[in-house]
């Protein structure tokens, strides 16, 4: 094939074919301790939908139905519903109408929905029946047991975009009336860079959390063979790539996202994720 309908097929691939190639990812998340009523538990986790003129709303719900079709007993939304523009934010009602996990949904904000308008975000996600922790936190009981939900602002940095917005997050307010002990404790946050922070390490001194749920970094979108992410909005580069990692004793998932404000994929399809809490 000659050079250039070499480069004209890729190019229809990246921008066309796998940013639509959704799929769904599923891994067992292993807790130290983790009582016998919570072993099996499925946590289902939508991130970086980007509702948008980038990002169709058959597509934002075409996760949704996807993730409906796991039953999850839980479902986790960590941040960037929209891209720029907050009206598309009017939609998830609807969008999230095929959600009814058992123990509820719970949703924290990110970057993009910060520059565009969180707190309209907000109501609109509570009018689609999630609880949207900001700096806040739930405790949900499973037989007789607490799970503690814990979500965090955004965090203030962006990575390599040229909007910025002043950093909102407070542990120590999200953790405030938890369960000190005998819990099990899981944080949205929606930039993974939060949990090298000094703040969380505090935290986990007394507050020790078991899983961390983020998103933001779209794995990069562009990975390379054996290079692997091109560019990465994280600090702490291909620590924060994709999947499931071990920062300080914490388990920390970070999803590749459902969508991305720039529809370009390659070697990097679109995900929802499906997370089982196993005993360690």
């Amino acid at each position: 094939m000659p050079w250039k309908e070499l480069l004209a097929a890729l190019a229809a691939y990246a921008f066309v074919i796998e940013p639509a190639r959704l799929v769904v990812r599923r891994v067992d998340v292993p807790i130290t301790d983790l009582p016998p009523e919570l072993n099996g538990l499925k946590i289902g986790q939508i991130s970086d939908l980007h509702r948008g003129p980038m990002m169709p709303r058959r597509r934002v719900e075409r996760a949704v139905a996807l993730m409906a079709a796991e039953s999850p007993d839980l479902v986790a939304l960590t941040g960037d519903f929209v891209s720029y523009r907050s009206g598309y934010a009017t939609e998830y009602p609807e969008i999230l109408a095929p959600l009814r996990p058992q123990l509820g949904s719970f949703a924290c904000i990110g970057n993009h929905d910060h520059w565009a308008d969180p707190d309209g975000i907000t109501e609109a996600l509570q009018a689609a029946g999630a609880t949207v922790l900001r700096n806040q936190n739930q405790v949900v009981t499973v037989d007789r047991r607490q799970l503690c939900m814990i979500g965090i602002d955004d965090i203030g940095r962006s990575g390599l975009s040229a909007h910025s917005a002043e950093a909102a997050d407070d542990l120590p307010a999200a953790l405030a009336g938890s369960p000190p002990s005998d819990v099990i404790r899981i944080l949205l946050v929606h930039n993974p860079d939060f949990v090298m922070g000094p703040a969380f390490a505090r935290a986990m001194v007394h507050s020790p959390t078991h899983l961390v749920l983020s998103g933001h970094t779209h794995g990069g979108q562009v990975r390379l063979p054996l290079i692997g992410a091109v560019r990465l909005p994280s600090r702490y580069k291909h620590m924060f790539g994709g999947g499931l990692v071990q920062v300080a004793g914490t388990q920390v998932h970070v999803s590749r996202g459902a969508g991305s404000s720039l529809p370009i994929r390659f070697n990097c399809p679109p995900e929802v994720n499906v997370l089982t809490l196993r005993s360690a």
